[in-house]
């Protein structure tokens, strides 16, 4: 009895072993908006859990989704990823209404001192702020640590100081091929949404300049403002996926497509996305790419009977 004992005692042992192994994503996403076929963060929240749960890495990850920021703090402490989708400015996920930096200092606090990873989706680039359009410096200075750079949106884009808005072109990318997160994906694509442009970041002339932290992931020739649509001769080279190495060791990624819902049906971005996961957290990227099939256009209808699919979408498969 006691040999017995004893092995079901190790047994256990390395079961707890396996389960203390699992690393922690946590996506806090906001409320969903824009008429059902954009901006679906609940949506994609449970559609990127649903689809590691039921890939092989469910035996290396456990994740859990929140609506905004969680009550039980523990949550974002114990993470190794934290994954945040929502809109920006005063529906930031990161938004305390009576405080601005109440979350956005402890989460702050957290990943510097864990080195979480964290990946920034669509419009939560936008720090969060008491109003749309506003700036928050302290906020705004917090997400370029977290992430590089910030969405700063003033005057309606018109600004030449301000990010702005181009809905809805559809861009063909290049792929920087010589970062692990673009394994298994090709040279260029295309692919139709909503992207910002004109990101604010550290150095000279403090928009979108690569460096050794900031690394582009897709790219393409864009305007600098809406009045340079017409005339390509002054569109230059701006991301709209990056990479960020923070200064306290943790790996960030910023993204500003994926307005609309039917984008996580392009296998290209969604590859991007996913290796993307594993690349924050310290894992290696295989060759070909995360090893998820790419959500087919019922799978994301499945998540809520309410979602749609942008009836003009183009490129997205």
């Amino acid at each position: 009895m006691k040999k017995l004992s004893t092995c079901i005692l190790f047994s256990i042992g390395l079961f707890s072993s396996a389960l203390a192994e699992k690393k922690n994503i946590l996506i806090i996403y906001g409320k969903s908006t824009h008429q059902n076929y954009a901006h679906n963060n609940e949506e994609v929240a449970t559609l990127l859990k649903t689809k590691f749960d039921n890939s092989e890495y469910a035996e290396k990850f456990v994740i859990e989704t929140c609506l905004n920021y969680p009550s039980d703090l523990s949550k974002v402490e114990n993470a190794d990823l934290v994954i945040i989708s929502s809109d920006g400015g005063p529906k930031h996920a990161l938004f305390h209404k009576k405080d601005p930096t109440n979350f956005t200092k402890h989460f702050d606090s957290v990943i510097k001192k864990n080195k979480t990873g964290v990946i920034m989706v669509h419009w939560a680039t936008d720090a969060p702020s008491p109003k749309f359009g506003g700036l928050h410096k302290e906020n705004a200075q917090l997400m370029q640590d977290w992430i590089g750079a910030v969405y700063y949106w003033v005057n309606k884009g018109k600004s030449p100081e301000s990010s702005w808005t181009w809905k809805f072109p559809v861009m063909e990318f290049t792929v920087n091929k010589e970062h692990p997160i673009s394994n298994g994906l090709p040279e260029t694509f295309k692919l139709q949404d909503e992207y910002y442009y004109n990101f604010f970041t550290e150095g000279a002339d403090s928009r979108n300049p690569k460096n050794d932290k900031v690394t582009y992931i897709h790219s393409s020739k864009a305007p600098s403002t809406r009045d340079d649509i017409e005339d390509e001769t002054k569109w230059r080279e701006q991301p709209t996926y990056w990479t960020y190495d923070r200064e306290d060791g943790g790996r960030s990624v910023g993204l500003t497509s994926a307005h609309f819902y039917h984008t996580w049906a392009n296998p290209h971005f969604f590859k991007t996305f996913t290796n993307s996961v594993l690349w924050t957290l310290n894992e290696e990227v295989p060759e070909n790419g995360a090893a998820i099939p790419t959500p087919t256009l019922k799978e994301l209808l499945a998540v809520n009977k309410k979602a749609a699919i942008y009836m003009k979408a183009e490129h997205f498969k």
